[in-house]
């Protein structure tokens, strides 16, 4: 089976139409025409029910079991294509989300050899992002934030910490003689947060729909060093899971009460078929190792 016969077919199934699949891969129509001829014969079975030249092309039965499987086939492809790509080079593709890189990472690199460093290529991205991205290929491996158990077949995930969260405020902030608060009483607060990627942002959400609030957002930011200071300023409230370490002396952090209390899980994760080569397979038993004791020092 040819792998380009079954791009095509799958950009038939979306643009329904064979002259703007032929523009898409710059080829001519009866290349494509072709193609879809030689998937039918090799499956003895009508995949497409072509209308007149004014008429969008249909998928038979036949055609969308094909489509389902023709999906995943090309998925696989392109993580086969990108893993062998890495392999041959001999270094992995990280993916880091900022809180990790800033308060796990430097423990965790300082124990691992110079040569093992030099072959990791980091990936700074929210974990939102980070799984996306693992998922399809684009990294091989990731550490990653979250709350909810990460239900995927494909994901083998190891979790090696997880810290409950806090509001901060500024020392000037009314509030900051407290050292607990319920997510309710902070209606008409503005908040600083992290963006739309992170997990940070989903706890919010929860914790304001639990609550029947909207809360006003004034700024979001990718940086957690950034929020701090903004907090620090007086410029809003923030939400932050306790893995991370805050050492501003102008910002208090207030435990939330709320039930049940939603709490950072930390994990590193990887595809659980991917077949990496010695070289890699030694870096991340490595990586391993050492953030699984550092987590527990």
């Amino acid at each position: 089976m040819n792998i380009n016969d079954l791009q095509y077919y799958v950009s038939l199934s979306q643009e329904k139409n064979f002259s703007k699949v032929a523009q898409q891969y710059h080829v001519s129509q009866p290349t494509v025409s072709a193609a879809i001829k030689r998937l039918e014969t090799q499956f003895a079975s009508q995949l497409l029910v072509r209308g007149n030249p004014h008429q969008a092309i249909t998928l038979t039965p036949a055609g969308e079991q094909l489509l389902a499987h023709a999906n995943e086939m090309l998925y696989h492809f392109r993580l086969a294509t990108v893993e062998i790509q890495n392999s041959h080079r001999q270094h992995l593709v990280m993916g880091m989300p900022p809180i990790i890189e800033t308060n796990y990472f430097p423990r965790i690199a300082k124990q691992l050899p110079d040569h093992y460093l030099e072959n990791l290529d980091t990936v700074e991205e929210g974990s939102l992002s980070a799984l996306k991205d693992l998922k399809y290929g684009k990294l091989d491996i990731s550490f990653l934030g979250y709350v909810d158990e990460i239900d995927d077949s494909e994901i083998q995930i190891d979790e090696f910490d997880r810290q409950p969260f806090s509001i901060l405020v500024t020392k000037q902030n009314p509030l900051a003689k407290r050292t607990t608060i319920a997510f309710r009483e902070l209606k008409g607060q503005p908040f600083i947060l992290f963006k739309n990627s992170f997990v940070h942002d989903q706890v919010f959400r929860t914790l304001a729909q639990a609550n029947h609030m909207r809360p006003a957002v004034i700024f979001r930011s990718i940086e957690t060093q950034s929020i701090i200071n903004l907090v620090a300023q007086d410029v809003g409230i923030g939400l932050l899971s306790n893995a991370v370490k805050v050492t501003n002396p102008n910002v208090v952090l207030l435990k939330l009460t709320d039930t049940p209390q939603p709490k950072f899980k930390l994990g590193l994760a990887t595809r659980k078929d991917t077949v990496f080569s010695p070289s890699q397979a030694k870096i991340i038993e490595k990586i391993r190792q050492v953030t699984f004791h550092s987590s527990k020092s």
